[in-house]
């Protein structure tokens, strides 16, 4: 008789959910998806990558917010300094095209660190005064090494974040995107009211020579694959020419009166060939720069509209909420600065909340909820007065920055999650062409409004001030004996009333234009919520497992 004991299986053994008291064995649920770590030096490179394209967008706000003071440093007329911005933007335009192939060629180490370089040497010599058409060099030239820092932080974002991460690097990405527009006004407000307008320049110059030293240390210095080099460059040439003329007509039409202007005519003519040029080269060219079939696929272009169309109403931010204040109350950057503080804050508090509801909503819900929120806090200012100030503003600008959040994080992880790698260098072009041209988009549109519904303002309040009616007239006596005591002449107290109550009236007839022009944006925001429809089912995110822990 064999006295040995038989041996426990391991299937026997006990086990968490099998107790040797005998309870029945718990069959094991389904594996919890589990994403790895990220190694330090992945997470330097998209650090870096993000960062760059943080400090570029913030430092390119700066010129544009501080024209009128770079006018007077440089003794340029309006015309003139308009420029400073226009030649800016025409060369980023350059820089995001030839982005693709360039990072290929020489690595996006090196590219970086160009870039970076030339940021901030043009910076640094745009800082001491000179003649207009130097500066104008010197702009172009950063323009275009600072269109290549977005093109680098998507990238990089799809290399790092790849599979189930990629929602989160999409996310941090549309916040790198958005919150430097917001900050921008604010820094470089506080910049020139205690360093000056050459104080604008140098801290770009930081900016750069930061980038630079950080993209040596920390980017991978690869040698690059020159065979990048050989694409069709004619195609990227006439891509270059339909994009910059096309920005220079959005830039100076309203100050030429458009078609009324030679030179206007002249460059929509040389876009329009550019453009029908562009897309014969890409149907017959064999190394097209561009996938067509990108653009037709329903979750990205309908994104990429979208973002078109939100861009445009960056317009309330960057265009007619300063020239309102400017206008009504005399506000310089400085005061107009502490306004737009009531956005960088909630705009910074929402982004935890967004992310929070996209693993909880359809992302259509919190798109729509974003325009909607645009729509309506530009709608709140629709019926200003002259006697509106920045305390009359503030709701209405932490609604529309909240809105913008909501809209920009969805919108982005939707538009990009389903792009395979061939479809990420047309991704990458489109994104940012419609992320830089959006805002110049709506002030062109914005802009030509407000100058026209003036006009029409000014001829109906003129219509209705007459001398000759009682009132009126009445009014103009009360002026003008007030003045009396100031001016000996009577006739010249009555001219003197007469000046007065004309100014009135043209102030009157900006801020009514000034209302059309915030009414416009609120419907198109508003009504474009109806365009994430298309979009079809936007599932939301799921969690996922990071060495045992739940991560969002």
């Amino acid at each position: 008789m064999d006295n040995r004991q038989p041996q426990t299986s391991q299937s026997d053994a006990p086990t968490a959910g099998n107790s040797v008291t005998g309870t029945a064995i718990t069959p094991p649920g389904p594996a919890k998806p589990r994403v790895p770590p990220l190694t330090p030096a992945a997470l330097r490179m998209l650090a870096v990558s993000l960062s760059g394209s943080f400090l570029v967008s913030l430092s390119a706000q700066f010129p544009s917010t501080n024209i009128a003071d770079l006018q007077a440093a440089f003794g340029s007329t309006p015309d003139e300094a308009s420029w400073i911005s226009t030649v800016y933007t025409m060369a980023s335009f350059a820089g995001i095209v030839v982005s693709g192939p360039m990072i290929k060629a020489i690595g996006m180490g090196r590219y970086m660190v160009a870039n970076s370089l030339i940021v901030a040497v043009t910076a640094l010599v745009c800082s001491h005064v000179m003649p207009l058409p130097w500066i104008l060099a010197l702009r172009t030239l950063q323009g275009f090494a600072a269109g290549g820092f977005g093109p680098v932080a998507f990238i990089a974002v799809f290399m790092v974040c790849g599979g189930a991460r990629l929602p989160h690097g999409l996310s941090v990405l549309a916040f790198v995107l958005l919150f430097p527009v917001t900050l921008g006004p604010i820094v470089s407000a506080l910049v020139e009211e205690y360093f000056g307008w050459s104080g604008l320049f140098q801290l770009q110059a930081i900016f750069g020579a930061l980038l630079a030293f950080a993209s040596s240390k920390w980017l991978p210095l690869s040698p690059g694959d020159r065979t990048a080099l050989r694409t069709d460059w004619l195609a990227i040439a006439v891509l270059i020419l339909g994009l910059s003329m096309l920005m220079l007509v959005l830039s100076q039409g309203t100050r030429r009166f458009w078609f009324e202007s030679g030179m206007i005519v002249s460059c929509t003519a040389i876009s329009a060939g550019a453009w029908a040029a562009f897309v014969f080269l890409c149907r017959v060219s064999p190394v097209p720069i561009i996938t067509p079939g990108t653009l037709l696929l329903r979750k990205f272009s309908v994104p990429i509209i979208l973002n078109l169309v939100f861009r445009a109403g960056f317009v309330v931010t960057s265009y007619l909420v300063p020239q309102f204040l400017g206008l009504a109350q005399g506000y310089r950057p400085i005061q107009t600065a502490g306004l737009l503080s009531w956005a960088a804050l909630p705009q910074a508090a929402a982004f935890p909340l967004v992310w929070f509801l996209l693993h909880k909503l359809d992302s259509r819900w919190i798109m729509g909820l974003g325009l909607v929120f645009c729509g309506a806090g530009t709608a709140l200012v629709t019926d200003t007065t002259a006697q509106f100030a920045a305390d009359q503003f503030q709701w209405a600008i932490a609604a529309f920055a909240i809105g913008q959040m909501f809209f920009l994080v969805p919108n982005l992880v939707v538009g990009a999650s389903s792009l395979r790698p061939s479809d990420l260098p047309t991704a990458s072009l489109a994104f940012n062409m419609t992320t830089l041209g959006g805002t110049t988009l709506g002030v062109a549109i914005v802009s030509n409004l407000v100058t026209e519904r003036e006009k029409f303002h000014s001829n109906v309040l003129v219509e209705n001030v007459s001398v000759f009616q009682s009132i009126d007239a009445d009014r103009l006596s009360a002026i003008a004996a007030t003045l009396g005591g100031r001016l000996i002449d009577d006739d010249a107290a009555m001219r003197a009333a007469v000046s007065n109550v004309a100014a009135v009236v043209r102030r009157e007839a900006w801020v009514l234009s000034y209302n059309d022009g915030f009414l416009l944006v609120a419907a198109v925001l508003a009504f474009s919520a109806l365009g994430v429809i298309w979009m079809g089912r936007c599932a939301p995110i799921e969690r996922h497992f990071l060495n045992g822990a739940l991560q969002s």
